[in-house]
């Protein structure tokens, strides 16, 4: 046997039942089947198992690559909102939960986003985007996967970001649910 990390598709890796091909037509893998639902020997067999039809959510090195498809477009649903007000409370303790008034700047790239196609060969390249606030107390621009934030519609919202308010949001309220439930 070679020294490579050993890969089974989710079909051979977790199904109980042999739907995968690569797997049924395994010679050394049907004796050992037979053994019964609860014999060792079939998910030994299995952690050392090449899957014909095994593909990784990673892209892994080399690959051929015919084609690099850039996209460069970085519209957000939000452009209409750029040059508004904003209040934002960083998420960072440094912060000490303070809210900041920001200009909301557009949707701006923090990093790329990579994917291969296999079959074509080609290579997509494109932004990811979040909101980017720029902040006037601090000289920086704060991004919004690093903050609290909103628009601000009226002189009453002026007023800062609170522990309420960040209780209120859905997903924090379901993180908390999740938790409770352990």
């Amino acid at each position: 046997m070679s020294e490579e990390v050993k890969r089974n598709c989710n079909t051979c890796k977790f199904g109980m039942f042999e739907r995968c091909d690569t797997l049924k037509n395994n010679e050394q893998y049907q004796k050992i089947k037979d053994n019964g639902l609860f014999d060792t020997g079939k998910w030994e067999f299995k952690e050392n198992f090449i899957c014909d039809n095994y593909k990784s959510i990673y892209i892994e090195y080399p690959i051929e690559v015919s084609k690099i498809n850039q996209d460069t477009n970085m519209s957000g649903f939000r452009d209409d909102e750029i040059g508004r007000f904003v209040r934002v409370r960083p998420c960072a303790k440094e912060y000490q939960n303070k809210t900041y008034l920001g200009l909301y700047l557009g949707e701006l790239p923090v990093g790329l986003q990579i994917s291969h196609n296999s079959e074509t060969k080609e290579l997509n390249v494109r932004f990811n985007i979040n909101p980017a606030i720029f902040v006037f107390d601090l000289k920086k621009i704060i991004y919004g996967c690093e903050s609290w934030w909103g628009f601000i519609k009226s002189e009453d919202e002026l007023r800062t970001i609170t522990d309420i308010d960040i209780e209120n949001v859905w997903y924090v309220k379901a993180l908390e649910a999740l938790s409770q439930e352990k």
